[in-house]
């Protein structure tokens, strides 16, 4: 059998009725992740390489990297929201336990699909009013360590010796450019704990004031922006299979899955004996 390529979305059922009703998936400001070290991580590797850099530099260089690690010390970091999913088969326990809340789905994206509605995302609506947005990119995960990794000190060291804004970065200065740069990519670079999830995200960045919205979890208060599916487009191939979780009424919520996604879309049931009801 082929591996999986499918990217999950674990969620609750009363979250894919109002994915469905609604078009669009919710993105999370990347502080309020579930792994307290998101954006932190990041800004931690640039200070010891910077140092590291610094250390051995030749007079020539010591300037401009005394430049950067000033900016290290207080960065200015970047709005970032996130989409969030797992190229994991769709049935992993610590998912379940995590997302499913005792009914819960994993929604089975197709990659390249998903790679279309980023490049055309422009735009999105919030109280029924177009926001104009920055961009959104869809980018595989890599999990580093704690300690000096050579994954983030090489991308370190493109921003340090690239420092000069391109074309697409033309408005900003060089210290906000590579601001932007880490911020950016501390959103694909996660904690080494986090490495079964083998996670993919979506990243939205330049994000309207106006088009933030905000919703309640247990402790705090999320910021999110919608991510448009295409409101109005087939499900299908966007959508292309859907594992039902373990629930205490797994029979019904597939029946009524089926009916939902429609005959193109596969809905299955998740293989775990896992119960908490």
């Amino acid at each position: 059998m082929e591996p999986d390529q499918h990217l999950y979305h674990y969620t609750t059922v009363e979250s894919l009725v109002n994915i469905m009703s609604g078009g669009s998936l919710w993105a999370s400001h990347i502080r309020y992740q579930n792994d307290v070290s998101e954006q932190r991580l990041m800004w931690e590797h640039v200070r010891a390489r910077v140092k590291a850099r610094l250390d051995a530099a030749i007079e020539g260089d010591r300037e401009r990297l005394l430049q950067f690690q000033s900016l290290a010390t207080s960065p200015a970091v970047m709005d970032v929201y996130l989409l969030c999913f797992s190229m994991d088969g769709g049935d992993r326990l610590s998912q379940w336990r995590g997302y499913g809340g005792g009914a819960g789905v994993a929604i089975g994206f197709d990659i390249s699909e998903l790679k279309k509605r980023c490049s055309s995302f422009r735009t999105t609506m919030s109280r029924n009013k177009p926001f104009l947005m920055g961009g959104a990119f869809l980018n595989e995960v890599k999990y580093i360590n704690p300690s000096e990794d050579e994954r983030s000190s090489q991308i370190i060291d493109i921003f340090i010796d690239n420092p000069n804004p391109t074309e697409h970065e033309s408005r900003f200065s060089q210290e906000e450019a590579f601001s932007r740069r880490v911020s950016l990519s501390s959103s694909s670079l996660k904690h080494n704990a986090f490495n079964e999830e083998r996670e993919w995200r979506i990243a939205i960045f330049d994000v309207p004031e106006g088009s933030v919205r905000f919703r309640a979890r247990k402790s705090m208060i999320v910021p999110y922006v919608e991510f448009d599916l295409g409101n109005g487009r087939p499900v299908w191939p966007l959508i292309q299979r859907v594992v039902a979780g373990p629930s205490p009424h797994q029979a019904e919520t597939i029946a009524a899955l089926k009916k939902m996604m429609g005959q193109q879309v596969a809905v299955e049931r998740s293989s775990i004996p896992y119960r908490d009801w």
